[in-house]
């Protein structure tokens, strides 16, 4: 395992693999904005926001992309039931999905395109593909890619063959369709919101296509060094854009591909058949953002999370009585004379070489615990200066994660006063009593 460096499972070469370059270029699949984003979308939403404020902590430069789409099925069936254009609809949703991610202290992608502001360019790329026999126009003047001039590489990233796949795929009644397995660069249609193209005069761009556009509009030929988002995209969706990158380039679109876990609820896949999909704003109602990005934490990012009602207090209780643990030490050292001053701390080596290997949550999680138990140890031996120092740095490694650790110590200054005169006065039992509302804050 290199130590020094960040590495990453990768999907497509199913290893981990270090990220050497020092400048980092990352796209994050967005979510379809026809509703309020579930829980599932909070993963890796979370997941690479962690990963980006890791890399700029250990002097990566970053460029981060994440999408949305604003133009599909589902936009335009919602769109019309709530008698809204679709542009309208598409504005709501993204506007509650990006207040949450603010909420949930998610840093500002660099870029986040559009499908409905880049229609021109999608049109030039799905062009670049009909020209190089890639893709190809149907009877009906559809525009489809052709999977049969990528046999190569196709599959590879979400481990399928094509034979097989050609014996799970139902006959279509599109006799001119190459395979069954081409999918659609640009739709013809006249349902809903819908552009001029070469090829017809109303219609709209494939779902795979947007993605595989903006990685070549803003990462080049080359790729993004981690593309990535939620483990249900990495068929067909990811092999899809791969496909289309790699006819027009002869390269992978990525140098890692990174997969973000299922999240279940109460042991079970969120599905419409259950009616069990969590939104994120029903879930901020019941909890502070710290409790739901600490909950994310407890396991490894490529493995399915369980939320349940359970998880979610347990989360809460865990990140309370961690933030109870540094107050505490706070006041101690108050006591002694000693302010606490938040200031900007490293990262501990040790901290940085277990995100490095993969961005191990629960590890760094256990690191954090570890170094509350040291404080104890230089409490004892009045090394006020050493606590400030790992606070600082327990703090520092929190920020990393979006977590929030936030004391103001003068709206407590008259409790602290009290509490020293109480043990000056050897008044034990009030100053037990101010002690317990001072450790419980």
């Amino acid at each position: 395992m290199i130590e020094n460096i960040l590495s990453l499972y990768d999907s497509y070469s199913e290893k981990n693999t270090p990220i050497n370059e020092k400048f980092v270029k990352i796209y994050c699949c967005g979510p379809t904005v026809y509703n309020h984003v579930h829980i599932g979308n909070l993963r890796p939403l979370i997941t690479f926001d962690i990963l980006v404020k890791f890399l700029l902590a250990t002097g990566h430069k970053v460029k981060y992309v994440s999408n949305i789409t604003d133009v599909d099925d589902k936009i335009i069936n919602k769109a019309r039931e709530e008698k809204i254009s679709e542009k309208q609809l598409s504005k709501k949703y993204e506007k509650h999905y990006f207040d949450l991610a603010k909420k949930l202290n998610v840093r500002k992608m660099d870029s986040v395109p559009k499908v409905m502001e880049n229609i021109d360019g999608i049109i030039k790329y799905v062009e670049k593909l009909v020209k190089k026999n890639k893709g190809y126009i149907s009877e009906d003047g559809d525009a489809y890619f052709d999977i049969n001039t990528v046999k190569k590489i196709y599959g590879k990233l979400s481990k399928q063959n094509i034979n097989e796949l050609l014996k799970g795929v139902r006959k279509e009644n599109k006799s001119d369709k190459h395979s069954p397995l081409d999918f659609v660069l640009w739709k013809k249609t006249d349902v809903g919101v819908n552009w001029k193209s070469p090829w017809n005069k109303h219609g709209r761009p494939g779902w795979h296509t947007e993605c595989a556009y903006f990685v070549n509009k803003y990462f080049g030929n080359n790729g993004s060094t981690i593309h990535g988002g939620g483990i249900d995209l990495k068929f067909p969706h990811h092999e899809n854009e791969n496909a289309q990158n790699y006819a027009l380039t002869g390269k992978q679109m990525s140098k890692n591909w990174m997969h973000v876990g299922h999240v279940m609820v109460n042991n079970e896949k969120m599905s419409k058949s259950l009616n069990n999909f969590v939104l994120g704003i029903d879930i901020l109602k019941k909890y502070e953002p710290n409790v739901i990005r600490w909950f994310f934490l407890q396991t490894q990012y490529e493995n399915p999370i369980n939320y349940s009602e359970a998880n979610m207090e347990l989360a809460k209780t865990e990140i309370t009585k961690l933030f109870r643990t540094l107050n505490s030490f706070i006041f101690q050292i108050y006591l002694k004379g000693t302010k606490f001053k938040k200031s900007k701390t490293k990262l501990s080596n040790e901290f940085i070489k277990i995100l490095n290997n993969d961005l191990n949550f629960p590890q760094a999680i256990t690191l954090i615990y570890e170094e509350t138990k040291i404080l104890t140890i230089l409490l004892k031996n009045k090394k006020y200066s050493e606590i400030i120092k790992t606070i600082n740095q327990i703090i520092a490694q929190l920020e990393i994660f979006g977590i929030v650790y936030e004391l103001d110590l003068k709206k407590y200054e008259k409790d602290l006063k009290n509490w020293k005169v109480s043990l000056e006065k050897q008044d034990f039992k009030q100053a037990d009593k101010i002690r317990e509302k001072l450790y419980n804050i």
